[in-house]
């Protein structure tokens, strides 16, 4: 069952609208669809930028390793003439705090280590993390060349990376894309393959409805 959501800095909980206003034009919403098991914040903005204004995040609602799943949406500020170097400029590996116990480390649906293979890593797995939580960039080897994708709202530029140090594997996606002359930008982070399934889907469902 999907709810859609919108983001808004006025409703608390299921229904969150975000409206941008200026003269002569009409207000937008920004919104997704969400699934259930999914929570949605407009207070959920790790990377900070004057760059752009935040305007909501959606994450698992429950879970050892939901703070490593997320798809955050922002509204740049300014215009952006060259997209794909843009999104370049802006891949950082970014793994947020560690769980505290080491049954954590293998369980919940958004764990990188959920697959049994991993259970022979038990005591390995916490000082991976540890060495890559030490790293502030990473190359942009790891990522394809940027793409053109589609959703509701029209076309985007796509920058796909998939990252490995030894077992743990961070995916992020980030995309552009320009509606009505507004600049969106949507950062897509997990640690697991079958969840970012589910966010790309998320992500998918972008759109930017009128408000009369």
């Amino acid at each position: 069952m999907l709810r859609t959501i919108a983001c808004t800095t006025r409703t608390a909980f299921a229904l969150v609208t975000l409206f941008v206003s200026f003269a002569a034009a009409p207000s937008w919403a920004q919104g997704f669809d969400v699934p259930e098991g999914f929570a949605v914040t407009h207070a959920d903005d790790l990377a900070v930028s004057p760059e752009w204004r935040p305007l909501m995040t959606v994450r698992p609602a429950a879970g050892e390793f939901a703070h490593l799943s997320a798809v955050h949406l922002r509204q740049v500020t300014g215009v952006v003439e060259h997209p794909d170097d843009w999104l370049r400029d802006r891949i950082a590996l970014e793994l947020g705090p560690m769980p505290d116990t080491e049954d954590d480390w293998l369980s919940g649906p958004d764990s990188p280590f959920s697959d049994p293979v991993f259970d022979v890593l038990r005591k390995a797995i916490p000082e991976l993390f540890a060495m890559a939580q030490r790293l502030a960039e990473v190359p942009l080897e790891a990522c394809d060349d940027p793409t053109t994708g589609h959703n509701a709202s029209g076309s985007f530029r796509e920058l796909y990376c998939m990252f490995a140090i030894g077992p743990i594997r961070q995916y992020t996606v980030l995309r552009l894309q320009s509606v009505d002359g507004l600049w969106y930008f949507t950062e897509i982070r997990t640690m697991n393959e079958r969840r970012l399934r589910h966010l790309l889907a998320i992500a998918n469902s972008f759109r930017l409805d009128t408000q009369l």
